[in-house]
């Protein structure tokens, strides 16, 4: 698989995650489950490739990537699990990491969009 594949798969599956975030007013999610699913199935597998093609060229990159990728998810679960329904705060660890996250995210995809790369 060619690095702008795996870059393609990282921007659908970010897309994925946009669409399938929406919630209505009481905070019900309006997708599927199925496709909150998939989404999440292809964010992993996307997050794996990516860390893996990427380990021996930008090493660095690769480890910050992942790290962000699991403090991001950890972070949101406990929020998800803790954190009472309604009760939103005004600056949480969560926003940072997610923050971090999406940014190392943009630099993943620039980084496989480059040829020198493959």
């Amino acid at each position: 698989m060619k690095n702008r594949t795996i870059a393609i798969i990282g921007i659908v599956s970010y897309i994925l995650t946009l669409i399938t975030s929406i919630e209505d007013t009481e905070g019900n999610y309006l997708s599927p489950p199925t496709l909150i699913a998939l989404s999440g199935i292809i964010t992993i597998i996307f997050t794996i490739i990516a860390t893996v093609r990427l380990w021996k060229k930008a090493r660095y990159v690769s480890i910050i990537f992942l790290s962000s990728t699991i403090i991001f998810f950890v972070l949101t679960l406990v929020q998800v699990l803790i954190v009472p329904k309604g009760v939103v705060p005004a600056f949480s660890l969560v926003d940072v990491t997610g923050i971090i996250h999406f940014i190392m995210f943009v630099w993943v995809i620039i980084i496989l969009f480059q040829r020198r790369y493959e």
